[in-house]
């Protein structure tokens, strides 16, 4: 952790501790100048005028229009997403640094990431680690996508063609390449922190993974299934912090010291609240505005998740708002014939750059019999389908693979249920 890290590490340990009300008038403050950016430096903004009910006919900064600010969906952010780019940026928010997403429905986001953004997300996983009275874990094993796609921008590598990515003590470990591989390069790091998502941990313990030297592990980038849980605690019986967090916000919420609750970011991102009590029996649509997000700013962008929010903070950080469950992106994993269970790791963006589309499907059906659903921008061509069963095929070994263009797919997180973008058909082994 570096001198600055160190110093917003700390200012958030005591900002925890605020009072709600002086939280809010913080919040408020940043929300001002990331809107006032905004307005000035975002064509999507300036040209649309939807930040005007913040603003009274002296130019003064009113939170009572906050709610007339109309909700930026996932969609509607992909479909202006060259205009949601600011011209410039103060300088102490360079550099930006270009990533992408394909969040819980598989639609893509191009977006650009500040310097303090990135400030943020460490220190507030090195706060979560204090909670646990886990001080600094290096070296760390970051899993993500590396061969295919990186930051969402293809990558000149071969799918599957390995590749070695440091950055000081974090070690990135691909999880396009198979389990063993990914295995092999994380024993050879020696961990003592480890983060990925949890439907890539089972992988590694179906390929013999103990966990050996992990002082902790965060399961992050999509909701953790209670069968996910239950297979990484069986198998690795130190800490497991659950971090809701997106790409293109940072960490939204992570989970507290007693594991009954998610602590809300509040330093990071602004989450709105259902209002009355009976909005707040049901899961409520996420709607966020990360503060320093200025290269890319998403104002009361809702990445496509819902969240049922606890009664109150926790005595220890009464700054801190509570969610007690995330219903966002799912799944099944897939199975093979020897017993292994996987997730199909297939490249979103080489899935788009063949055929654009909002959203997709993909359902195993039989061992090597996949079906891919997608609500696709126009009707793929045949050359497209040939291009999109050969990628499904790559990233799951099926010879078997057949697209289907559908008008929209089921989505009940309103509900409570997640947003299934696997999903398995097979019946359970015995």
């Amino acid at each position: 952790m570096d001198q600055q890290t160190q110093q917003t590490f700390l200012a958030l340990m005591r900002t925890q501790s605020w009072a709600r009300e002086d939280i809010a008038a913080y919040q408020h403050q940043l929300l001002e100048k990331l809107c006032r950016h905004a307005r000035d430096q975002v064509p999507f903004y300036r040209d649309t005028k939807r930040l005007e009910p913040l603003f009274r006919k002296g130019g003064e900064f009113d939170m009572a229009g906050w709610r007339d600010v109309p909700v930026l969906t996932r969609t509607e952010a992909w479909q202006h997403r060259d205009d949601l780019h600011a011209a410039d940026v103060p300088p102490f928010m360079k550099p930006l640094v270009l990533g992408g997403t394909t969040g819980s429905t598989g639609t893509p986001l191009p977006f650009y990431r500040s310097a303090l953004s990135r400030l943020m997300s460490e220190a507030q996983l090195a706060r979560a680690l204090a909670w646990r009275k886990l001080g600094t874990l290096n070296p760390v094993v970051f899993s993500r996508p590396l061969t295919a796609d990186v930051g969402g921008v293809p990558s000149p590598l071969k799918p599957g063609e390995q590749v070695q990515i440091s950055d000081g003590e974090v070690h990135y470990v691909d999880i396009l390449v198979p389990a063993a591989e990914q295995v092999a390069a994380i024993r050879a790091i020696r961990p003592r922190l480890v983060i990925t998502y949890p439907s890539i941990a089972p992988g590694w313990i179906g390929a013999g993974y103990d966990f050996e030297a992990v002082h902790a592990l965060v399961l992050t980038g999509e909701c953790c299934t209670a069968e996910m849980r239950e297979l990484i605690e069986a198998a690795y019986a130190g800490p497991i912090l659950d971090l809701y967090s997106t790409s293109e916000t940072g960490p939204i919420a992570v989970e507290g010291a007693d594991g009954r609750a998610l602590s809300i970011c509040e330093e990071n991102v602004f989450m709105d609240e259902p209002a009355g009590k009976t909005a707040r029996k049901q899961p409520a649509q996420v709607i966020v505005t990360p503060y320093y997000s200025f290269g890319t700013p998403l104002i009361r962008y809702a990445p496509g998740d819902y969240a049922e929010f606890a009664a109150g903070p926790a005595s220890e950080t009464p700054a801190l708002r509570r969610l007690t469950r995330i219903v966002g992106r799912g799944g099944d994993m897939f199975r093979r014939r020897d017993g292994t269970r996987y997730k199909p790791n297939i490249s979103a963006t080489r899935l788009m750059q063949i055929a654009p589309h909002t959203s997709r499907q993909l359902i195993q059906e039989d061992y090597g019999r996949f079906v891919l659903r997608a609500v696709f921008v126009a009707p793929p061509s045949p050359d497209q389908i040939a291009g999109l069963k050969r990628l499904v095929a790559e990233a799951t070994g099926g010879g078997d693979i057949t697209v289907e263009a559908v008008a929209a797919i089921a989505d009940e997180r309103k509900l409570g249920k997640s947003y299934a973008n696997f999903v398995c058909r097979m019946p359970s082994p015995e």
